[in-house]
C-alpha cells in the first residue's frame, strides 16, 4: 500500500498541491500553494507533513526567512483562536 492508493492523494494532485505534483492551471502561484500547504500541515500538527512541506518550499525557491515568517504568522493566528476560545469559555 502507498499513498497513491488513496483517492485523497488524487484530489490533492488535481487541486495543484505542489508536494504531490500534477498539472495545475489555476490562479494561485506555486509559492502561494506551498505556503497554504505549510499552513494546513503545521496547523493540523503533523511534523512529517510540515517537514516535507518546508523542504519542498525551500526547493521551490522560497527563502528560509519567508518560511519562518509564514510559520510565525501561522502560530500567531492559531494563538488568537486559543485566546478567543479561552475568553469565550470563561463567559466573557
Amino acid at each position: 500500500m502507498d499513498y497513491s492508493d488513496f483517492s485523497l492523494i488524487k484530489a490533492q494532485t488535481d487541486a495543484g498541491d505542489p508536494v504531490f505534483g500534477g498539472k495545475y492551471d489555476g490562479q494561485l502561484t506555486e509559492r502561494e500553494r506551498h505556503l497554504i500547504g505549510l499552513a494546513v500541515a503545521s496547523t493540523k500538527g503533523c511534523p512529517d507533513c510540515t517537514s516535507a512541506r518546508v523542504a519542498a518550499a525551500g526547493k521551490a525557491g522560497i527563502s528560509e526567512k519567508a518560511i519562518t515568517e509564514a510559520i510565525n504568522l501561522i502560530a500567531g493566528i492559531n494563538a488568537g483562536f486559543v485566546i478567543h476560545t479561552a475568553v469565550k469559555g470563561c463567559g466573557k
